[in-house]
């Protein structure tokens, strides 16, 4: 396998510093490619919700203009926000999206267009998370509720139309953006308002559930279809995430679910939303039991033997969370949040499942929903003991505080399979960390260059900490 680290000139050795330092740049990372879909979920080591925001469904003009983005309570989307989150540790952003006000979809469901400015304001906010060198995941979201897609016989097509032309539009929008942006198909497809909506016997689903999951599996096979067809590069190469029946364990573990075929091998991933256990995340318990760890461990522990040990299917969870409880204004399960965090994100580590957090910004309120972790409008975080402990359970590290060193170049050795390294100031020492934050290689170092072997290294993305009498440099490095 060839190995190439990203080649940093002074001047993009400056760009990759200046991301992981929290300022903004405009210039584009390293493309991103080639990957199976097993590495890019590698990469992914932790993500973050932008929830409540692109998926509203209000606004003026019935949803159609761009103050949906703010119409459920939350500050516009700046690019400040995403630097926060990214430097809090999260190298993934999920941007729910709700597509169907923003169309004539209702005028015309054949040939119906998307919003030009609604489609050029969620591109704005994926550069946003392209200028931070993060994995971005853009989906079809609250169209499900609001009647765009239909899972029952009484479906009379236009179900079809819109993942169809939805998929169509954004894979067009989308075209050359790189691996480091995920597309997932839907967000819990269900049949909404039924008593089989959120729950049924994935070894004997009730009749009502059987025409459901059989359009679930055809909506998959369309979005699938429609992304690959554009005929770009990177739509074929791109990983796509596939929900089953309300995105939840039931709908993926009946035998009636199929993941879609795809003329691009190893691309595809199922998309998992987790919030377990239920009662603790969602329901009416704020107090942890020990009987937990095992319950989310058992959890796991099936789909991961079906979907990643039984058909190299990776799993990505597109949302979980844990709800914060309040008395007197003051947290009354923060201890029993942090030992949920322990033991849900061990699991995941171990399974080889990165997470993306929920955050709808609901703080000191709503109780089973108070998934509010990050102030959009102050920039910090309303329970950091928590993210910590996500951090620290997966072992990233932080990156809040380094240097930067305008001097320090890194990069290949055209002659060797080696990074050269230098500073116009003393050398001291270079590690390099995977993304979840293991260590791989250490050196100590002399003068003001060295160069550092690296063939025992995989493909994929690494930190680079050069280490020089000035402070320490945090540089991302790519080997493909």
């Amino acid at each position: 396998m060839k190995q190439i680290f990203t080649s940093f000139k002074k001047s993009t050795s400056l760009i990759a510093i200046l991301a992981l330092s929290g300022m903004t740049f405009n210039a584009s990372a390293e493309k991103l490619s080639g990957n199976t879909a097993s590495e890019i979920t590698a990469m992914m080591t932790t993500g973050w919700n932008l929830g409540n925001t692109f998926d509203a469904t209000n606004g003026s003009n019935n949803g159609y203009a761009l103050d949906a983005e703010t119409s459920w309570g939350q500050p516009k989307t700046t690019q400040e926000m995403i630097t926060a989150v990214r430097k809090a540790g999260f190298n993934t952003i999920r941007i729910p999206v709700s597509w169907g006000k923003h169309s004539n979809f209702k005028e015309d469901p054949e040939n119906f267009t998307i919003s030009e400015e609604w489609m050029a304001r969620v591109k704005e906010v994926v550069d946003y998370c392209y200028n931070e060198d993060l994995f971005v995941i853009l989906n079809i979201h609250h169209d499900n509720n609001s009647g765009n897609i239909i899972y029952t016989l009484k479906d009379d097509g236009t179900s079809e139309y819109f993942i169809r032309g939805v998929w169509r539009q954004i894979a067009e929008a989308f075209k050359d953006y790189d691996q480091h942006l995920v597309f997932e198909i839907m967000n819990e497809p269900r049949l909404v308002g039924t008593s089989y909506e959120w729950y049924f016997n994935p070894d004997a689903p009730p009749a009502q559930v059987i025409p459901a999951l059989e359009m679930l599996n055809k909506f998959n096979q369309i979005g699938v279809d429609e992304i690959r067809g554009n005929g770009s590069a990177e739509n074929k190469d791109r990983v796509i995430m596939c929900p089953g029946y309300a995105a939840c364990k039931e709908g993926c573990m009946t035998s009636y679910f199929q993941m879609p075929t795809d003329e691009t091998p190893n691309r595809l991933a199922l998309s998992l939303h987790a919030y377990r256990p239920y009662d603790l995340c969602l329901g009416s318990v704020s107090t942890w039991k020990d009987s937990y760890s095992s319950e989310i461990k058992a959890y796991f522990k099936d789909v991961y033997e079906k979907f990643i040990a039984g058909m190299g299917i990776p799993v990505i969870i597109g949302e979980e969370s844990c709800s914060a409880r309040f008395k007197r204004n003051v947290y009354s399960n923060q201890e029993d949040r942090l030992k949920w965090v322990e033991a849900y994100y061990s699991v995941i580590k171990e399974y080889g499942m990165p997470a993306v957090l929920w955050d709808n910004n609901v703080f000191k309120s709503n109780a089973g929903e108070a998934h509010g972790h990050f102030n959009r409008e102050e920039l910090t975080w309303y329970d950091r003991p928590f993210i910590q402990k996500i951090m620290d359970v997966l072992g990233i590290q932080d990156v809040d505080n380094i240097s930067i060193d305008y001097s320090l170049s890194v990069g290949p050795n055209p002659a060797s399979n080696n990074i050269y390294v230098s500073a116009d100031n003393e050398l001291q020492n270079i590690t390099i960390y995977t993304t979840s934050g293991a260590r791989v290689l250490y050196k100590e170092i002399s003068g003001s260059n060295a160069e550092i072997g690296i063939s025992m290294l995989n493909r994929g993305i690494y930190n680079a900490v050069v280490t020089t009498e000035y402070g320490v440099n945090v540089i991302k490095l790519i080997l493909k």
